[in-house]
């Protein structure tokens, strides 16, 4: 139960519980619907942009990715999204895919990398080499399909999340419902700070 005027206390509980976890991994999940919504309209547009595109699906990848690779929260697997599909299993893992091989990691087998030496085309050229050249692609858009079965995707998580932070919330209920307004008013305010030191490494 939220008002306008709601106050917010601090609360370490005395059993474990998700609640910050799945409040984190929906938090993503809605903003890769979002990235991905985007994107579907974009690609559905008349002179879609490639650079909006490949920004979009980027995102939408990496932000979707967050809530399956290990740090701080704990690890989401697809395998506890009972209503998924086999369909949507190797979508997950496509989508996984990707984000792995061609986002995280700048070039590897699954990429076209290479040095190319320059050449006078003209008919009457005698020359050899007259520069170098590298090339690297990939090809980072998912196609409409996918797009689209992504969206159904997260729609899907989001209604499964949302399922968790009720069941999560019930074990908690009687706890806090034993405290006085006294007592949660005398927990603390502060918020927790992250770690702005992008050289920090995780332990």
């Amino acid at each position: 139960m939220e008002t306008e005027n709601s106050i917010y206390r601090r609360w370490n509980p005395p059993v474990e519980t998700r609640l910050p976890d799945i409040h984190g991994w929906l938090q993503d999940i809605h903003s890769a619907h979002e990235f991905t919504s985007r994107l579907y309209h974009e690609l559905s547009a008349e002179n879609p942009d490639p650079v909006l595109l490949d920004a979009l699906s980027t995102a939408a990848l990496v932000r979707y990715s967050r809530c399956f690779t290990t740090g701080k929260r704990a690890r989401l697997s697809i395998k506890e999204l009972s209503m998924a599909s086999a369909t949507d299993i190797d979508l997950h893992e496509r989508l996984r895919g990707i984000r792995d091989w061609h986002i995280a990691h700048p070039v590897n087998e699954q990429e076209v990398h290479a040095l190319y030496v320059i050449l006078d085309g003209s008919l009457e050229a005698t020359t050899g080499a007259i520069g170098f050249s590298s090339f690297s692609s990939v090809n980072l858009h998912m196609q409409p399909s996918e797009v689209s079965a992504m969206l159904e995707l997260c729609k899907k998580w989001i209604h499964w999340l949302n399922e968790q932070l009720i069941k999560e919330e019930i074990p908690l209920r009687p706890l806090v419902s034993s405290l006085s307004r006294a007592e949660l008013l005398a927990l603390s305010q502060d918020e927790p700070q992250p770690n702005s030191n992008i050289l920090a490494r995780r332990p």
